[in-house]
């Protein structure tokens, strides 16, 4: 057992009583079903093909919660159209089978990174493209929307987090988990493109741990939640997982453990979070965490600390850039929230390592990345 396993046994250990897990009315399903593609436009079943809904998840909710459905899509990435033209090919894609939902999802949650360098123009551009969504939007920031003005044109153009609203016997939250590096930038005398530019490449290693909930949002979750039943349903939507997943990738948040001190207790909590751009499924204590596909493009898996509980998907085609990458449709069904990735090919899960790349990753030799280096 390495230290990274230990560290998450002894903190479960510390978060949840003896035998405390989410409601075990819940299930995790591994089945695969084929269905005709979402059709727009013009287009056929012929020229559009197909590709398969996965349901990765049922979770069971409270009977009070009413059925809905929402949408989630994140990490579009998008540079200039003259720069890069196909993250803007399969953002419209995802935002065009999202309006094509039937019947209409309630919102679409963007969970982040809609800008690569957080640039007006990419901010723009975004917005134009979710112009094709007409249900009601609600925005949580990723780095690369952040750290060129620290936030500004985004909370603009987009809203400023944390929110909450109450949705059909659900609580629903949005939090920031993304403007909390250290500042690595005035001492260097950085420019903003120089400081985005590090945010930027590989996660921002420059700004160390910056992934965190902070102090004043941690006193805002409790009391948001402090009038909210312990056996109600409670969405909790971030850009980075709640829960230390890979922290040389910045796959964590650094006070998670702070977080799940004030869930601790409420048994129907779920975590939708984007950022690693892969199918992720995890429970610590009474919390699961759902990870999210991009549309942009697919990370490999880490080389450790890819959660038990996760089915890796299939390692992505480099030869196709629609490969690997999506959205999610979740439905709330008869109390139970299901959460089907809606992925561009037709295999999604791996059956074997070899599959989808993990013994690849176990075996890498990992280097300091460059900017560890300056």
């Amino acid at each position: 057992m390495n230290q990274q396993d230990t560290l998450r046994r002894e903190m479960h250990r510390t978060l949840a009583d003896s035998g405390v897990t989410p409601d075990r009315t819940s299930r995790v399903t591994r089945r695969m079903f084929m269905r005709n593609s979402l059709l727009y436009g013009t287009a056929t079943a012929a020229n559009c093909g197909f590709f398969p809904f996965v349901n990765t998840i049922d979770v069971a909710f409270a009977q009070t919660a009413q059925n809905f459905r929402f949408a989630w899509v994140s990490d579009t990435h998008l540079y200039p159209k003259e720069v890069n033209s196909r993250f803007v090919e399969k953002t419209v894609r995802a935002f065009k089978e999202v309006q094509a939902m039937n019947p209409p999802a309630d919102f679409l949650i963007f969970g982040g990174d809609i800008a690569q360098l957080g640039d007006p123009v990419e901010m723009q551009l975004g917005a134009e493209l979710l112009k094709e969504v007409k249900i009601k939007k609600v925005f949580i920031p990723g780095e690369h929307d952040w750290y060129l003005d620290m936030g500004a044109t985004f909370n603009k153009m987009f809203g400023a987090s944390p929110w909450t609203f109450d949705h059909k016997g659900v609580r629903v939250i949005g939090l920031d988990t993304v403007s909390f590096a250290p500042d690595f930038w005035t001492s260097r005398k950085m420019s903003p493109k120089e400081r985005m530019g590090h945010m930027a490449t590989l996660d921002g290693t420059l700004g160390g741990a910056w992934s965190a909930v902070g102090e004043k949002q941690l006193r805002w979750l409790s009391s948001t939640i402090s009038n909210w039943p312990k056996n109600q349903p409670i969405l909790l939507f971030t850009h980075t997982p709640l829960y230390e997943y890979y922290p040389p990738w910045n796959f964590w948040i650094r006070d998670w453990r702070d977080a799940h001190e004030i869930l601790k207790g409420y048994t129907n909590v779920t975590n939708v979070h984007g950022h690693v751009h892969q199918p992720l499924y995890n429970e610590i204590g009474t919390v699961r965490s759902i990870g999210m596909l991009a549309t942009s493009w697919p990370w490999p898996y880490a080389p450790e600390g890819v959660p038990t509980l996760t089915k890796p998907m299939v390692r992505a085609d480099p030869g196709d850039h629609f490969d690997g990458v999506g959205w999610s449709e979740l439905a709330m069904n008869n109390g139970r929230l299901a959460n089907t990735y809606k992925m561009w090919r037709k295999d999604v899960f791996a059956e074997a390592e070899a599959d989808s790349g993990t013994g690849d990753n176990r075996n890498q030799i990992l280097q300091p990345r460059i900017a560890d280096r300056l």
